[in-house]
């Protein structure tokens, strides 16, 4: 049994050593993320994309280091590292293109992405108030307009929640998302009709 056991153990050593690291480049992968989506926010757009691909290449590096050990992979700590950063993407494709980036450009988990698209209306609705704020009303309704499409189309995946990880509950958030969100337009538009462009 010592050889045996000696290989066991190397394999067991192996796959714990995979998943230290992993973590520590997750927990990176979500900082760049946040600090991205903080500059999108800002308006750095360009320093906001070049967190994005920082953390594009470690979420790469992730799951080649993951990819000889599933279980680990699908522990659930590579997938929240993954939304997280799919959420940064498509808040700045949202916000700076008014466009939504497609999964297969950044290689993105389907999963992950559904989620991060979840996500993302949070923020979208943060700038929508932040621009509101200034008077800027038409293109809000614009941007509103994606969040509409955003949750439309997440309607297409009632799956049950083993297959999409819960995304049920994320899709509810969406719908309280919106709905506070096209409230709060509508006042503006009431009240400061449709407002100087540029949001």
């Amino acid at each position: 049994m010592g050889k045996l056991e000696k290989k066991l153990k190397g394999l067991f050593e192996k796959e714990d050593s995979a998943r230290e690291l992993s973590l520590k480049l997750c927990r990176e992968i979500g900082r760049l993320a946040a600090d991205s989506i903080k500059k999108v926010h800002q308006h750095l757009y360009d320093k906001a994309e070049q967190e994005i691909r920082e953390g594009l290449k470690l979420l790469d590096k992730t799951k080649r280091i993951l990819s000889p050990f599933p279980e680990v992979m699908y522990a659930g700590f590579l997938h929240s590292s993954e939304k997280e950063l799919a959420e940064a993407v498509i808040t700045l494709g949202i916000i700076r293109d008014r466009k939504i980036p497609e999964p297969e450009r950044y290689r993105f988990d389907y999963k992950s992405y559904l989620h991060g698209l979840c996500e993302s209306t949070g923020e979208i609705r943060r700038h929508i108030l932040d621009e509101l704020r200034k008077g800027k009303v038409a293109e809000c309704e614009k941007l509103l307009d994606i969040m509409d499409e955003i949750y439309f189309s997440l309607l297409n995946f009632q799956f049950t929640d083993a297959i999409t990880r819960s995304l049920r509950r994320q899709v509810d958030y969406v719908r309280g998302i919106l709905e506070k969100t096209r409230s709060e337009v509508t006042m503006a538009t009431l009240f400061l009709g449709p407002g100087p462009r540029g949001c």
